[in-house]
């Protein structure tokens, strides 16, 4: 569930940097900070689901063997 979280806040970051990014262009520094940020969540995101669908895959292992 956490990991479901944090990739949606990244995908806000990834737009709020493409806003901050636009023709304007007043806010460069501002808006490859929030895409990095929204990297930095995305790959965190991943790897928790990553985790926890192992972690499912391994549960289901020891339960088979042991019945």
């Amino acid at each position: 569930m956490a990991g479901v979280v944090l990739i949606g806040i990244s995908i806000y970051f990834f737009l709020a940097s493409v806003s901050l990014i636009s023709p304007p262009a007043t806010a460069v520094v501002a808006g490859l900070l929030s895409a990095i940020i929204g990297f930095v969540m995305l790959s965190s995101g991943a790897s928790l689901i990553r985790t926890y669908v192992l972690a499912r895959i391994a549960e289901q292992d020891t339960t088979t063997k042991s019945s």
